[in-house]
This record gives structure tokens, C-alpha cells and sequence, in this order.
């Protein structure tokens, strides 16, 4: 070890570990806040400090709102790719144009695949 003249500095205290605090905001938004002392953190506006298991399962519940939000919105895109792909066909735009206009990637209508498989070649 290397032997410094004047270290360790006197009374020198390392910085106490960080406390990291969980908030939930009137609004249902979750936090996290990071503390470095004794001191309890101050919160404004309503929030209050939570503990890590309620903000766990709150994060969770969110995460899960969340996931099914996006597949339902995702459902709700691929609906209207579909019929938008049903609707060219319909007028007579062949499958791969009707596709990429459309970005339609599921399976062909029912005519479609029997028109497909009647059509010579």
C-alpha cells in the first residue's frame, strides 16, 4: 500500500451509503428517489413514500395495464390492416399490392387463397 504523508485526511468520514425512497405521486406516477444522509426525503404536492413492496406491486399492475394496452392497440392496427387489405382486393388490387399498401402481413381471405390455388401455373 502506498504510504501518502497526510492520509488519511483527519477526520475524514466516507460518504454514508445512499437510501433510495419510494414515492407514489397523486397522479398514480411511481418514483424513485435517491438519498445520501439521515434525512428522509421531502416531497411536495400530495406524493408520498411507499414502501418497496407496495411500489413493486404497483409498478407490476402498471407494467400489466401497460402490456395489455399495447396489444390491444396492436389488435386494433392489425383490424384495420386487414380490412383496409380486404377492401383493395375487393376492387381488384392484386394480393402483393394490396399488401403493402395496406401493411397487411396475415393470412390471405378465404377467396383469395382459392383463387390462388385455382389460378394456372
Amino acid at each position: 500500500m502506498l504510504d501518502i504523508p497526510g492520509l488519511p485526511l483527519p477526520d475524514f468520514e466516507p460518504a454514508p451509503e445512499p437510501t433510495i425512497y419510494h414515492v407514489l405521486f397523486p397522479d398514480g406516477v411511481l418514483g424513485r428517489v435517491t438519498v445520501t444522509g439521515s434525512q428522509k426525503p421531502v416531497l411536495a404536492g400530495g406524493a408520498k413514500l411507499v414502501t418497496q413492496e407496495v411500489y413493486d406491486m404497483l409498478r407490476a399492475q402498471m407494467l400489466e395495464a401497460h402490456e395489455a394496452r399495447v396489444a390491444e392497440m396492436l389488435a386494433a392496427e392489425e383490424d384495420v390492416q386487414r380490412q383496409q387489405y380486404e377492401d383493395l382486393r375487393a376492387v381488384g388490387i392484386p394480393e402483393t399490392t394490396a399488401r403493402s399498401l395496406s401493411g397487411y402481413g396475415g393470412q390471405a381471405a378465404a377467396e383469395d387463397a382459392s383463387a390462388a390455388a385455382q389460378a394456372p401455373g
